[in-house]
């Protein structure tokens, strides 16, 4: 009896050590807001990775090393699938146990899309795609977890659970463009089921995650046992000073800092030249490292906006990451800038007894690392390290004044956003998560610049893509473990001088020992680093991106598009109006304008004509102008300053109304940068 006793304990040991264990899915669910759990280093097995619409071109040789075409831009296009099944597009394979944690979109439509689990013939999920958006069935009724963003990403973070496999099949028609994150938990681990039509605990656990993010957005996600430490200091320009030091072992729950300035025009060279430092462990080298703003997850200057981990508020910059230490913790402040800061902080920190399975938090800003290979371009390094952790988050700042085009150009001819990004984990051959670009990467699509705020993601400026754009992505469920290395990179198309500059504060968790190659940027480099430019813009004119469609009978019509960039000199704005008309349909676009003053006015325009150009016919509050060729015999085209005409205007609306007036053999397109309206 006592040697079955004995290999009884033996077999369970050795079980548990496999990482036999059960969660449930209020539990999975749990892992939405669960900062604290962050921290802790990951077990063999935890694994996080992401189908996606890539372009499979692609490849990296398997004998060689090489890279092939890894620069291909044609995401979403084909559209990129692992295989046929009949019609059918197989888009994802997962083994289990795992969960998919995040589905988006740019353009989900009516096509339907299968989700099957551990290997049952019946799919779990049966439904258009563009309803994984909306509340179509009861576990997709929670509005701050499924959504639609100002800047129309479609994203879902109801968590799918599967035991043993998970295989996501769509049917022609589904849309264009897609991403299914998952997790994988290790071998062994028994996981609570996903329905569609969750029970009470299921649903309780979803309504509490969305009625946070709904209603306390901005506070502490998690409790704590921890004190208070309030800090008001005058840091002398040039002076490095600590502003908080504990002893022991501990964590920090909460940092919030506010800077105290008579002249908020000086605000946003101040949060770039005050650095934040935080060292753990008594270590020389700092494990976090930024100016002050862009480390709370936004910049240049002072953006009010609330995520789960990050946020500024009219009051507070404010940090939720779970912060742990073995032997002591320091928080400092170098001062940069060229006179004393007033700065206070509130510190929320606990002690702990156990601080061996759990990682270092470390924050880092830089602009440029190494260039990679040639063989590598357009890769632009995120973050090189080595060790056990996790990747939690990335802040992106760009600066791109010029803006650029969406569509396809050519090396050199891309929007900034057209980038994907790469993870390889633990020296992987190929990347496990590759994304289809930049914007999809924040969660939004489609080169929309609009603001926007979620838990897990944001865009806090919107200067129509011709400046700033500070972006956020937050990876809480969908936290990216290593064992080994983590390496993270972002296509970058357009180089420094275009001039197109990236600024970032990467996010990540790292075991004691490990490596983290990034070290100090001095001040020269971090401010005033843009490269300047003016983009031409006419006066007095109204632009072609501004025209309000009302109605269109003919073809793709669309205010949001690019000029080619070689006519950006000649564009106002760099953008244009653009609308491709369609034989067999009626081909009238109505369009609307405001205009203040009554009076005669002579009608000019500036157009691009293009190989694709064809023969348009305008007519303005019911007077006909004339009719326009904009026929070219090169592409991306020429501009033409053209006349059409004099029109008796009254103050309100006008109507402008355009017909193509062309044969299915012709050409169907017509770009309209302006209007002008000179009184006579």
């Amino acid at each position: 009896m006592k040697k079955l006793s004995l290999l009884a304990v033996v077999f369970i040991l050795f079980s548990c050590q496999k990482g036999d264990k059960e969660i449930t899915y209020p539990e999975v669910v749990e892992r939405l807001t669960d900062l604290k759990t962050l921290a802790t280093l990951p077990e063999p097995g935890e694994e996080s990775a992401m189908w996606s619409s890539y372009d499979r071109k692609s490849k990296i040789d398997p004998k060689t090393g090489e890279f092939l075409n890894w620069e291909a831009n044609n995401d979403g296009f084909q559209p990129q699938y692992i295989r046929k099944e009949g019609d059918n597009e197989v888009l994802a394979e997962m083994e289990g146990p795992g969960a998919i944690v995040r589905i988006w979109s740019a353009s989900p439509r009516d096509g339907k899309v299968k989700i099957y689990i551990d290997g049952k013939e019946q799919p779990l999920i049966d439904q258009p795609f563009i309803d994984y958006f909306k509340p179509s069935i009861s576990a997709f009724d929670f509005p701050e977890l499924v959504y639609e963003t100002n800047a129309r990403g479609f994203n879902n973070y109801i968590p799918i659970t599967y035991q043993k496999s998970c295989k996501i099949v769509a049917e022609p028609g589904w849309g264009q463009y897609y991403h299914f994150n998952y997790i994988s938990f290790p071998e062994g681990t028994k996981v609570g089921s996903f329905d569609p039509n969750p029970d009470e605990a299921d649903k309780g656990a979803l309504e509490k995650v969305n009625k946070m993010f709904a209603e306390n957005m901005g506070e502490l996600p998690y409790k704590t046992e921890g004190e208070t430490t309030r800090i008001s200091e005058t840091v002398a320009a040039g002076e490095k000073k600590q502003m908080f030091k504990r002893n022991g072992a501990g964590a920090i729950s909460s940092l919030k800092v506010r800077v105290n300035i008579n002249d908020s025009t000086k605000l946003e060279e101040i949060l770039r030249k005050a650095v934040l430092q935080i060292k753990w462990d008594g270590e020389e080298e700092a494990a976090v490292w930024s100016p002050l703003g862009d480390f709370f997850g936004t910049s240049p200057g002072w953006n009010e906006y609330r995520t789960l981990p990050m946020g500024m508020t009219a009051e507070w910059m404010y940090s939720y990451w779970y912060m742990p230490f073995a032997d002591g913790a320091e928080i400092l402040i170098h001062n940069e800038y060229e006179e004393a800061l007033d700065i206070e902080m509130e510190i929320v920190h606990e002690a702990l007894e156990e601080t061996e399975n759990l990682g270092r938090f470390h924050a880092k800003w830089h602009r440029d690392l190494e260039p990679l290979e040639k063989e590598r371009w357009p890769d632009w390094t995120l973050l090189e390290t080595k060790g056990k952790g996790r990747y939690v988050g990335t802040h992106l700042l760009v600066w791109s004044p010029k803006g650029g085009s969406c569509t396809l150009g050519g090396p050199g001819h891309y929007w900034w956003g057209e980038g994907d990004e790469k993870f390889f984990i633990d020296g992987e051959d190929f990347p496990s998560t590759f994304g289809t670009g930049t914007e999809d990467y924040f969660g939004y699509a489609w080169c929309i610049p609009s603001v926007f705020e979620h838990a897990f993601h944001s865009q806090t400026q919107d200067n129509d893509n011709m400046g700033y754009q500070p972006v956020n992505r937050w990876h809480i469920i969908d936290n990216i473990p290593f064992q080994k290395s983590f390496d993270g990179y972002l296509e970058k198309y357009f180089p420094n001088h275009w001039p197109t500059q990236y600024a970032t504060v990467v996010y990540w968790y790292l075991e004691p020992g490990g490596t983290d190659p990034l070290g100090i940027v001095p001040v020269e480099e971090r401010y005033g680093y843009e490269t300047p430019y003016e983009v031409y813009r006419e006066e007095d004119v109204v632009e072609g991106e501004s025209l309000k469609i009302k109605e269109n009978s003919g073809g793709w019509a669309s205010t949001n598009t690019w000029a080619h960039e070689d006519l950006f000199k000649e564009v106002s704005g760099h953008k244009v109006l653009v609308w491709n008309a369609k034989p067999q349909k009626e081909n009238e676009l109505n369009l609307g304008f405001e205009w203040p003053e009554e009076g005669s006015y002579l009608v000019e325009a500036n157009i691009i004509k293009s190989k694709n150009g064809g023969r348009f016919h305008f007519i303005l509050n019911k007077k006909e102008l004339g009719k326009l060729n904009f026929q070219a015999d090169k592409d991306p085209g020429i501009t033409e300053k053209v006349t059409l005409g004099v029109v008796e205007i009254s103050p309100g609306l006008q109507n402008l109304k355009i017909e193509w007036i062309g044969t299915a053999d012709e050409g169907k397109n017509m770009k309209l940068d302006y209007i002008k309206l000179v009184k006579q």
